[in-house]
């Protein structure tokens, strides 16, 4: 292999995630603002709806998509808990629309993740834990920030008087214990009924 084959690679892969629309379910899907330059995608993807966390101006015309605006920096002080109900029950609306939504902010791995892995939490009824993987695996590049993540233990533990994961010290550091190799297991299981 030459250098340039390796080379070649992690930038297709990391143009395809920047440039990319994940599927989480049939009717949700994730991505940075950047995908919403490729129109094309999206009107192939019949979305009709669309959460914008990004706090970038959007310059790029998506008709007959109705739109969902969440004021919110990508920083570990930022309240996004107090959007987790509201953009649930938007993704849920469009569902029952028989709509597709896409949920974005500027690059698809933190704010936009997170409220997918909310929606999931609260209208799936998955763990905290499971709705991450799901996410996870839709869009391998996610993580939310610290702030975000003891936001949505904080949500989950409020509702269920428990939660799936647990922020635990490695190298003195507080983080999530999904993020760890051994915490990888999902429990496959309702956690607990929100809504």
């Amino acid at each position: 292999m030459t250098t340039n084959q390796s080379l070649s690679k992690p930038s297709e892969s990391v143009h395809s995630f920047i440039y990319g629309i994940s599927e989480i379910r049939p009717h949700v899907f994730i991505c940075g603002y950047l995908a919403l330059t490729r129109g094309e995608k999206f009107k192939d993807l019949q979305i009709t709806h669309a959460i914008d966390a990004s706090n970038i101006l959007n310059t790029v015309k998506m008709p007959n998509v109705r739109f969902l605006y969440i004021k919110i920096n990508d920083d570990e002080m930022s309240d996004i808990k107090k959007y987790f109900i509201e953009t649930s029950e938007f993704i849920h609306a469009a569902k029952k629309a028989g709509g597709k939504i896409v949920v974005y902010c500027a690059a698809g791995i933190s704010r936009s993740a997170t409220l997918c892995i909310m929606y999931l939490v609260i209208h799936e009824n998955l763990s905290l834990r499971d709705a991450f993987f799901e996410v996870k695996n839709a869009r391998a590049g996610i993580n939310p920030n610290f702030g975000f993540w003891k936001q949505m233990i904080e949500f989950e533990t409020e509702k269920c008087g428990k939660s799936s994961v647990n922020l635990i010290e490695k190298d003195q550091l507080l983080i999530p214990d999904v993020l760890l190799n051994n915490g990888n297991k999902k429990q496959k299981r309702k956690f607990c009924s929100i809504i």
